[in-house]
């Protein structure tokens, strides 16, 4: 299994395997960072900002970590 999948199941422990699988399969270029585009498939109403706001270490992409960070903080909603 890929690394970075490991990673990234392990991110969302707090959310769930349901969730991760759903991040798993936003993932669709399984590069392991979701980009806005991507994330709109689960956050529809997400925007530009929103988007940036979630890029903590601003390199203009969430990775899993992120993501989790964000659901476990509730600017997200868990993805079920």
């Amino acid at each position: 299994m890929n690394a970075k999948v490991l990673i990234a199941a392990a991110a969302f422990g707090a959310a769930g395997l349901a969730g991760a699988a759903l991040a798993h399969e936003m993932d669709t270029d399984q590069d392991g960072l979701y980009s806005l585009t991507e994330m709109r498939t689960e956050y529809a109403d997400l925007t530009e900002a929103d988007y940036a706001a979630l890029d903590t270490n601003q390199d203009e992409a969430v990775d899993a970590e992120e993501l989790a960070a964000a659901i476990e903080s509730g600017q997200l909603p868990s993805m079920e």
